[in-house]
């Protein structure tokens, strides 16, 4: 063969070969348009390719001998015009136990995505449930204040009653019974006067709606939240399409961006709303209350939950005594929780 012979380069050509049972694919081959699964050999006769199974558990696939078969052998006896042609062949693997399914670009930014709203929701459910506190406390301070005052008017009215109508049996002299009412009377003007110059029961009632608001706004956050909960478990990406999957939690996100703007417009009127009736004062007051309270609580939770240990390992250590797979009769409440945040792979 002459130099110019020798120099001409060699064409590659790629043979997808998958599983016989789901047929050959065809080979192509940049210089041939023909669809055909077999190699042109130099001397005008064809050579069909061996299959390749896929790498399956069913069919595993065999070792190849090397990525590219060559036909040097068939070149020296080619004729000089013909172009030199070596066979490649990819087996193509149907397994996707190796593919890193939380690496994916849809699911960073889903994860990105997902973890804001978590954090909008808590944030603004915090802020409105500890203004909603300080006003419980407003609220609670009002109505005993109220409930003395309307008690005592009751109390005293009934007094002045029972002295008009046992005067003769006890022998009061009527002028000890006119000036016990007159008293009487003066208090009941004087002590509504003055819940009236206040305008205590309209506060109470002020505050009452705007617990009520507050509450409503805590029930869609929590609503929002039980929406967002099922997709906290990433192992729902496992084995799906990454774009079907980011297009369904778009139409979530569509939604809770939707949700938001009412959110925030309703949280800035009842802001506005709590900042009128709890000046700085009454905060201030109603925050050390809280905290005071807040220690007492955890100082009895704490007890009670020392109390619950040593009662659970009691149970344990006599447990041998008891059948197996007893149901309680009595059916506590903290055993019919089913909390998202319990969720062991959680986004």
């Amino acid at each position: 063969m002459s130099s110019e012979q020798n120099n001409v380069d060699p064409i590659i050509e790629n043979t997808m070969v998958v599983n016989p049972n789901d047929g050959i694919l065809p080979i192509y081959n940049g210089n041939n348009n023909n669809n055909n699964n077999s190699i042109p050999d130099l001397g005008g006769s064809s050579q069909p390719t061996d299959p390749l199974r896929l790498s399956s558990p069913i069919y595993p696939a065999s070792p190849p001998n090397s990525r590219r078969t060559s036909k040097a052998s068939a070149l020296s006896d080619a004729s000089p015009q013909r172009a030199m042609v070596m066979a490649r062949r990819m087996t193509i693997a149907d397994s996707k136990e190796d593919i890193d399914w939380f690496s994916q670009r849809e699911y960073i930014m889903f994860k990105h995505e997902l973890t804001s709203q978590r954090k909008i929701n808590n944030f603004i459910l915090k802020e409105c449930k500890d203004n909603k506190r300080l006003l419980d406390l407003k609220c609670d301070d009002l109505t005993k204040t109220v409930n003395n005052i309307q008690t005592s008017v009751i109390f005293v009215s009934t007094l002045s009653g029972f002295l008009q109508a046992t005067k003769l049996q006890f022998g009061i002299p009527s002028d000890y019974i006119e000036v016990i009412s007159i008293t009487i009377s003066t208090y009941i003007a004087l002590i509504l006067s003055i819940s009236k110059y206040y305008k205590l029961d309209e506060l109470k009632e002020q505050i009452q709606n705007l617990r009520e608001k507050y509450s409503l706004l805590h029930n869609k956050i929590e609503h929002r939240m039980d929406v967002l909960g099922p997709w906290n478990n990433k192992h729902l990406w496992e084995y799906k399409n990454a774009t079907d999957k980011l297009a369904e939690w778009r139409e979530v996100l569509a939604d809770m961006h939707e949700q938001y703007r009412n959110i925030i417009e309703t949280k800035q009127s009842l802001t506005t709303e709590f900042e009128i009736i709890m000046d700085t004062i009454s905060r201030n007051k109603y925050n050390s209350i809280n905290a005071y309270l807040n220690f007492s609580n955890r100082t009895e939770l704490f007890t009670v939950q020392t109390k619950e240990a040593d009662l659970e390992n009691t149970i344990v250590s006599k447990q041998v005594h008891f059948p197996k797979h007893a149901h309680p009769t009595i059916l506590l409440q903290h055993e019919v929780l089913d909390n998202w945040e319990d969720e062991e792979s959680v986004v």
